[in-house]
C-alpha cells in the first residue's frame, strides 16, 4: 500500500462522485510525483501537483 499524507485542495476540484470540494478542504494522498490520487470521506479525487498542498489547513495559515 502507497503511503498516505494529508493535505489541502488550493482550488475546487471535482471528485469522481460529482461532488465539487472548495479550497481549504482536507484531503488523504496518496502517490508522489505530479498526479496523485486524493480521497474525501472515499470519494477519489485525480489531483495535480498545483491542486492541493502537503499538510493540514492550520499548517499552511502559519506560513
Amino acid at each position: 500500500m502507497a503511503a498516505q499524507r494529508l493535505g489541502t485542495l488550493l482550488v475546487s476540484v471535482p471528485g469522481l462522485s460529482g461532488t465539487t470540494y472548495p479550497p481549504g478542504t482536507t484531503v488523504t494522498v496518496r502517490g508522489r510525483g505530479a498526479t496523485v490520487d486524493g480521497y474525501v470521506n472515499g470519494d477519489w479525487l485525480p489531483l495535480t501537483w498545483w491542486e492541493f498542498s502537503d499538510g493540514l489547513r492550520e499548517d499552511i495559515a502559519d506560513r
